[in-house]
């Protein structure tokens, strides 16, 4: 009798796999007359990515503003007038390294099923508030004071997306935002953020201690040039 029960158990189970999303939509396309296809819940997205797409959005976009920002600061400090070749550099490098960013969080979020929309614009439309370039860049410790706070909102908005992807939606009819996929994705980038902060607040720190000197400033800042570039 108990062998009986299992059987029909472990039938019942077999009957509710088939009757998946997917396989429902197959099932029913193959039926159906014509030769066209449509992917329907044949695709990749799964877990709580759907829960996690506006973060992940809002990050790609800020990562491209960034980009832009700081490539702009490097343009600023390979000028006929100011030429700190080190600087420029050093900027030239956080602008490929945030664009690179948001190119690989568009890969993810196509491989997750995403689509980014035909609207994508930076700034992001009715943002008055954020220009691209409208910081205070006009010499180098700002220029460092500003790479360091970018770097830390922009760390602060992968934790900000980081906890909401561990979380549970407790209302019905919205999709749970809990994946941890996305999650692990986001723990490893900010781990990234945590070392670039870190090594950005140490030039600073170390710049601002040698310009200080009234006597010896120019010096310092040629030769504080020289090790970036």
């Amino acid at each position: 009798m108990k062998l009986f029960v299992a059987l029909v158990s472990l039938s019942v189970a077999l009957v509710v796999a088939e009757d998946g999303a997917c396989y429902t939509h197959v099932n029913d396309k193959c039926e159906a007359p014509g030769d066209d296809w449509v992917s329907g819940s044949c695709n990749s997205v799964h877990g709580g990515f759907k829960g996690n797409s506006d973060n992940l959005h809002r990050i790609i976009v800020d990562d491209f503003t960034d980009s832009m920002n700081y490539l702009l600061m490097a343009s600023s400090f390979s000028t006929d007038k100011v030429n700190r070749m080190g600087f420029s550099k050093f900027f030239m490098e956080k602008s490929d390294t945030m664009w690179g960013r948001g190119k690989d969080m568009i890969k993810y979020v196509l491989k997750r099923g995403g689509k980014m929309g035909t609207g994508f614009q930076i700034p992001p439309f009715g943002e008055s508030n954020q220009r691209v370039g409208d910081y205070d860049y006009s010499n180098e410790m700002k220029g460092l004071g500003v790479t360091l706070d970018l770097l830390k909102s922009r760390a602060s908005d992968v934790i900000t997306a980081y906890k909401h992807s561990l979380s549970s939606s407790k209302k019905v009819d919205d999709p749970s935002p809990f994946d941890p996929a996305t999650a692990h994705m986001l723990e490893e980038l900010s781990e990234d953020y945590t070392g670039e902060i870190n090594e950005v607040a140490k030039k600073l720190n170390i710049l601002g201690k040698m310009v200080r000197k009234a006597n010896s400033n120019a010096m310092a800042l040629h030769l504080f040039d020289n090790t970036l570039a």
